[in-house]
């Protein structure tokens, strides 16, 4: 996301996250009163919908700074949910991380003189993406998500959900946890060599980013492991993935006691 920012060599600045990767409304209004912000960009991280959408954009609106949604985790939550994408002046789109599809893009401009969507792509069609049944796609992964948040009770507090609930009209990527009291480098080793299909997000953070300034997210992006909820899990084998999870947890417990 910060490439294009580096290779234009545009000036800025980010703004606070808290543990649960939700936005310091304080310190962003105190960043907007500095001045000189001409575009906020808000990341619905992982499908969620930031606790404090409306009220960052009323902020932005508020200090006459634009706002980009970046949605490369939000499609369905947008398209499908109408959760998100509808109070800033342009959203963008990742498609190769919500469909397979090698790549492209989406920009969905809001609310003015040429609004719509632009898709761009080196795929030979793009517009592809849109053949897909998006409804019954998001229908898969929030029951897939429902699921992992059911099997993930009894392990509670060594694994803990990110996202505590989804709201009605969420749609999730991945389901994230934070893994607490064990290397969450070695459970991605560990899961992976079973065969599980986790990944983990934002586990090296850009330079500009530093742990001094930035402790709350260093401490998610050293902690964090996303669980697939994507449409080709099978509900049937969630529980078995959350155990074989568990038991990663326990072993490397075990080796440290």
């Amino acid at each position: 996301m910060f490439d294009p920012v580096a290779e234009l060599k545009l000036n800025s600045t980010f703004y606070p996250l808290d543990e649960h990767l939700h936005i310091d409304l304080k310190l962003l209004e105190d960043i907007f009163k500095a001045g000189a912000i001409k575009l906020f960009v808000i990341i619905h991280y992982f499908g969620y919908v930031d606790p404090g959408y409306e009220e960052a954009v009323s902020l932005a609106r508020k200090y006459k700074v634009h706002v980009l949604e970046d949605e490369a985790h939000s499609l369905y939550t947008d398209i499908v949910g109408g959760m998100s994408g509808r109070l800033g002046d342009a959203a963008i789109f990742s498609l190769h991380k919500m469909l397979p599809i090698a790549k492209g893009g989406v920009l969905c401009v809001n609310g003015q003189v040429g609004s719509g969507m632009v898709v761009t792509s080196e795929y030979p069609d793009c517009s592809v993406a849109f053949d897909y049944d998006f409804y019954s796609i998001a229908k898969k992964r929030r029951a897939n998500a429902v699921a992992l948040g059911e099997a993930m009770k009894k392990y509670s507090p060594e694994i803990l959900p990110l996202r505590q609930s989804m709201k009605s009209g969420e749609i999730p990527q991945t389901y994230p946890v934070i893994i607490r009291n064990v290397s969450r480098d070695k459970i991605y080793e560990m899961m992976n060599a079973s065969g599980y299909g986790v990944v983990s997000l934002y586990h090296t953070m850009i330079p500009e980013i530093t742990q001094n300034d930035f402790p709350r997210s260093f401490g998610v992006s050293n902690r964090i492991l996303n669980l697939p909820v994507h449409q080709d899990v099978e509900i049937e084998e969630i529980p078995a993935m959350v155990d074989a999870l568990a038991n990663c947890v326990a072993s490397l417990k075990d080796k440290t006691a």
